[in-house]
């Protein structure tokens, strides 16, 4: 991660980008922030390191660290929409899912509608995107954009498009092939852009990794950066039923990430997704075992991913 000058982190409404700014001329830089907003995706709080938990200590991310000591933390926080690409919507508009349009993952944002870059432009922002986009239409409101192309996009080698030859995902493929772990790419990318941009100018810039999305795969520098470690096992750790805690729902336990990884193990090709490091079995294990190995697995992805983020 870099240090840019009047860099904030934001997750939605800024002042700077009020309605009554559209009214007005816009200036020159006059000390207005700059505004990089970085989404990653699909992980649980633990992994950041920053919010306590047991995992905390074993996250190797120095910079996020660092951005929760010099800014500021959010503990308490709510989220419109949950699922994937409604909550991408909600967080582009400002709007609820029956307001945007986007309840479910097959939904289209419709490019017509207001967003948070819309109206930076408006204010005399400069503005661009680059990363998982994930809401099939041609982003609107950016200046810049370079987005995986079609659905969640690949950790290596991914397809990027741009405006030039665009076609909405559920219409087909279009872009072009960059060579590289998905991560690296979109952070280069990213810092590229504001290194040239207009600098009498501020700016909005929104980087969406795919990390840390199924199959958690991660760069080769960091394969071995758990090797020797053990993970501490969660109070509940072997819980297999309501009978201690009263939970009714069961969410989604750790057998189901084993048998995930013993489909792909046995023919890669039949599930959605390619998942690093297999094959997987728990063959011949004993339930505990059995989680127990599923768990050193769950964590090492999560975390390595996690540490991938500069």
């Amino acid at each position: 991660m870099k240090t840019f000058d009047q860099l904030i982190i934001t997750t939605g409404f800024l002042a700077s980008a009020s309605p009554a700014m559209a009214d007005e001329e816009p200036e020159a830089d006059s000390g207005r922030p700059n505004i990089l907003f970085i989404l990653s995706d699909d992980h649980t709080s633990q992994a950041w390191g920053i919010y306590g938990g047991i995992l905390s200590e074993y996250v190797k991310n120095e910079n996020i660290r660092r951005l929760a000591a010099e800014g500021c933390v959010l503990d308490n926080c709510f989220c419109t929409n949950s699922i994937s690409v409604p909550s991408r919507a909600a967080i582009m508009t400002g709007a609820y899912s029956h307001h945007n349009g986007v309840y479910t993952l097959e939904d289209r944002l419709d490019p017509a509608l207001d967003n948070i870059a819309k109206r930076m432009q408006e204010g005399g922002y400069q503005t661009a995107l680059f990363g998982k986009w994930h809401l099939k239409t041609q982003p609107s409101g950016f200046d810049t954009f370079s987005g995986f192309s079609h659905d969640q996009g690949e950790y290596w080698d991914p397809l990027f498009k741009t405006a030039e030859g665009w076609i909405d995902d559920d219409k087909g493929k279009s872009g072009k092939v960059e060579k590289g772990f998905s991560t690296d790419l979109v952070t280069d990318k990213t810092i590229r852009w504001i290194r040239s941009r207009d600098k009498d100018r501020p700016f909005m810039m929104c980087c969406h990794f795919k990390a840390t999305h199924e199959p958690w795969d991660f760069p080769e520098r960091l394969k071995h950066i758990y090797d020797g470690v053990t993970f501490p096992e969660p109070a509940n750790m072997m819980e297999f039923g309501p009978e201690e805690s009263g939970r009714t729902f069961p969410g989604q336990p750790l057998e189901d990430m084993a048998r995930r990884w013993g489909i792909a193990s046995k023919d890669p090709d039949s599930w959605w997704c390619k998942y690093p490091e297999l094959p997987f079995s728990i063959e011949g294990m004993d339930k505990e075992d059995a989680r127990r190995k599923n768990l050193s697995e769950v964590d090492s992805r999560l975390l390595a991913l996690r540490s991938g983020h500069r």
